[in-house]
């Protein structure tokens, strides 16, 4: 009867295989930059959240100790003993805050440099990624093709060269700029600026996405969908050049060509915007019963004028070194129109 040969057993110590009596090196999974980044800020910021939990638990407790400890103190029936421990423990969790409140500080110390180099290593990156795309395009543009020389990449360069959808152009690439401006009747004079905005910016562009292999065109198609349904920030790069692009419109129809569909794309600018955020509660101390509240010196000396026919808020706030919107908001008017004869104020 043949003998069964065991499989030989494997032990892994630290990176380490070992067979039998041979000991082979394991290459652990090699991480980018970006990736190491994103680790360490989510296990800061997770660090951040469970300390600031606590320390609020312990400043809640704290205010309680404290509360208690104030009741007693203010019961003239309270004997000595229970208010030394009333004292004792609001002191003990008074410590106790304070200790909480400078590890709540060091986490979020920690998770504002880890989300610093997140953002340092994730520019790098980006920078490093448009660089491939754009030395890819230059490349691509240098030989002839069917797939045309247009170009769409996600804006900051993910996925690199091999993210680009290339396409034939079939008709003129076209943008469109539009502002929301008011139809009122505003200030003789007045720049016309502040009473017009921006609205929007878009750019139309229609192409053939052409094979290079079997089944090419589709896979570009299915990109360019996927990109529209995620609504990822793009970046086009043909006669017109324009970063921060969302796709709002996408349609396709099929040529009598093989391996060839003809695309038409809406793409929308976005603009970004610097939001800012305020954390914390804002505390108003409470004035005591027998104080009064003094709100601080205000000066009671201003100018009015009378209106005269003629007269708009913009020629006195030129005079007078005002603007529009502080006249209108001094004299409480809800337009800039201003009747003859009544006061106005103008300092």
């Amino acid at each position: 009867m043949p003998k069964k040969h065991k499989k030989p057993e494997v032990w892994t110590v630290k990176g380490r295989s070992r067979v039998k009596d041979n000991w082979k090196i394991v290459q652990p999974k090699s991480e980018n930059a970006v990736t190491k980044a994103k680790k360490a800020y989510n296990k800061a910021e997770t660090a951040y959240k469970k300390a600031n939990k606590a320390y609020n638990s312990v400043n809640k407790s704290t205010d309680k100790a404290l509360k208690a400890f104030k009741k007693l103190k203010s019961n003239k029936k309270t004997k000595k003993a229970a208010l030394n421990k009333a004292e004792k423990k609001y002191k003990d969790w008074k410590k106790r805050a304070a200790s909480s409140k400078k590890k709540r500080n060091r986490a979020k110390d920690k998770r504002d440099s880890a989300k610093a180099k997140l953002k340092k290593v994730t520019a790098k990156q980006d920078k490093a990624n448009e660089a491939k795309i754009a030395s890819a395009i230059t490349e691509h543009n240098k030989q002839w093709n069917n797939e045309g020389h247009m170009a769409i990449y996600p804006t900051g360069g993910a996925g690199g060269a091999a993210n680009v959808v290339f396409f034939a152009p079939v008709n003129t690439e076209s943008e469109s700029n539009s502002s929301n401006i008011t139809s009122w009747p505003v200030d003789k004079g007045a720049p016309r600026s502040s009473y017009a905005r921006v609205s929007s910016k878009t750019v139309e562009i229609d192409g053939l996405l052409s094979d290079t292999d079997a089944g090419t065109a589709h896979d570009k198609w299915v990109k360019l969908r996927g990109w529209h349904s995620s609504h990822r920030e793009l970046t086009f790069k043909g006669d017109i050049y324009y970063k921060h692009l969302l796709i709002s419109q996408l349609n396709r129809q099929f040529t009598g060509y093989k391996n060839t569909m003809q695309v038409s794309i809406t793409f929308t600018f976005v603009r970004a915007a610097q939001i800012t955020t305020s954390s914390g509660k804002k505390t108003h101390k409470k004035a005591s019963k027998s104080h009064k509240t003094v709100a601080g010196k205000r000066s009671k000396k201003y100018t009015k004028v009378t209106i005269r026919r003629g007269d708009t808020l913009w020629k006195y706030s030129q005079k007078y070194g005002k603007s529009v919107s502080w006249l209108k908001k001094v004299n409480h008017l809800k337009s800039s129109t201003i009747i003859a004869g009544k006061p106005l104020r103008v300092k």
